[in-house]
């Protein structure tokens, strides 16, 4: 070793810091940016087939469908603006999950897919529309610098596909295709529009995700704050009328006398207010099931109203000295289940679980007055 190097005692920056609980249970978060690099080809065309539903529910699509097996001709995930399908315009996303930005030579096969199989009508470019508005390339790591001016400057991307035809697109376009660039075809081919190639960047997708109901389950991060739920409005909507039926029946079994309205409470005010706490906490687990339905994946809240009803259902069924205590005895119930396995758990309030209860009711799966 040479003795003229001096060498100096290092520690990790780590250990003279406090990590905070997420860095213990997690790790260090890495961006989401970053993570779309690690993906698999089968969860990037996911991760878009999810990005896309924020256009969806936008109203731009109104179905979104990925190609499946061999022979894509070029479309991997197709956006329908109609549920006409291809009679109607459409959107092509073509997935590309490579470890660089996208370069020439991953185009021309592409692109020569497109041109080809829209030339010889094969379906779906049989149909009445016969090519999309827009073919967008999608990549974690995006374009490189060729690709990108090419999108800006369509005349000069038809000039170099042009000139690679024979050489780099036709060979990518399927075993055996013989296909030059000659009559019929160079007259499609010279009118063919290619500003309808375009891309997006990680960023853009990123962003976009973030506004869908499946980005806190890939990425983590928890749940954006939730805001106060709406109270009841003045009068019982139609929605109310099962659970509010069962409950007016709850209280004609306490006061053994037939209750068709809260009106039929007048002179008992404690019921009164029973049942208006009742109406806010139904408002409050609807409040939460809108939210998770624009914030989590299809199915959580329901796996929500499950774990509560796994909670209660004993309760519910046990012995009381009328129909009243029952709901008193179950609402309380609820308040205490453990619903920790939820991903609604970091927004999800007591008021809440106490609310599906009577959306528990309202869907005929708990009842207070037994036969």
């Amino acid at each position: 070793m040479d003795a003229d190097i001096d060498f100096m005692e290092i520690e990790p920056k780590a250990a003279s810091a406090i990590p905070t609980a997420g860095q213990v249970s997690s790790g260090i978060p890495i961006p989401p940016v970053r993570l779309l690099q690690v993906f698999s080809p089968d969860d990037w065309e996911g991760f878009i087939e999810e990005w896309l539903t924020f256009h969806k529910n936008k109203g731009t699509y109104v179905s979104i469908m990925r190609s499946s097996g061999a022979g894509d001709l070029g479309l991997d995930v197709i956006a329908f603006t109609s549920s006409d399908g291809f009679a109607k315009p459409w959107d092509s996303y073509q997935c590309k999950q490579y470890d660089h930005p996208l370069e020439p030579g991953d185009l021309y096969g592409e692109v020569g897919k497109i041109i080809y199989h829209s030339f010889l009508r094969t379906p779906p470019f049989n149909q009445a529309w016969r090519l999309p508005m827009h073919h967008v390339f999608v990549s974690p790591l995006g374009v490189g610098i060729t690709v990108g001016r090419w999108l800006k400057d369509p005349a000069r991307f038809k000039a170099d596909v042009r000139d690679k035809w024979e050489t780099h697109c036709v060979p990518k376009i399927g075993k055996g295709i013989v296909a030059p660039l000659q009559g019929e075809l160079l007259a499609y081919f010279d009118g063919f529009d290619f500003a309808i190639f375009g891309d997006r960047t990680a960023v853009e997708l990123v962003e976009e995700h973030a506004l869908t109901p499946f980005y806190a389950a890939r990425f983590g991060g928890g749940l954006p704050p939730r805001g106060e739920p709406a109270g009841p409005p003045a009068a019982p909507a139609a929605s109310e009328s099962l659970y509010l039926r069962k409950l007016l029946d709850a209280y004609g079994d306490h006061l053994k006398k037939g209750i068709s309205a809260k009106s039929d409470l007048a002179g008992h005010p404690t019921l009164e207010g029973h049942f208006d706490r009742q109406r806010v906490l139904f408002y409050s687990a609807e409040s939460l099931r809108n939210f998770a339905r624009d914030r989590t994946p299809p199915r959580t809240f329901d796996s929500l109203q499950d774990d509560v009803y796994n909670g209660v259902i004993d309760t519910c069924e046990s012995a009381h000295a009328d129909s009243l205590e029952r709901v008193r005895a179950t609402v309380s119930k609820a308040a205490g289940v453990d619903v920790s396995g939820n991903g609604l758990v970091g927004v999800a309030r007591v008021a809440d679980k106490q609310g599906i209860c009577h959306q528990l009711a309202n869907d005929d799966r708990l009842t207070w007055k037994k036969p």
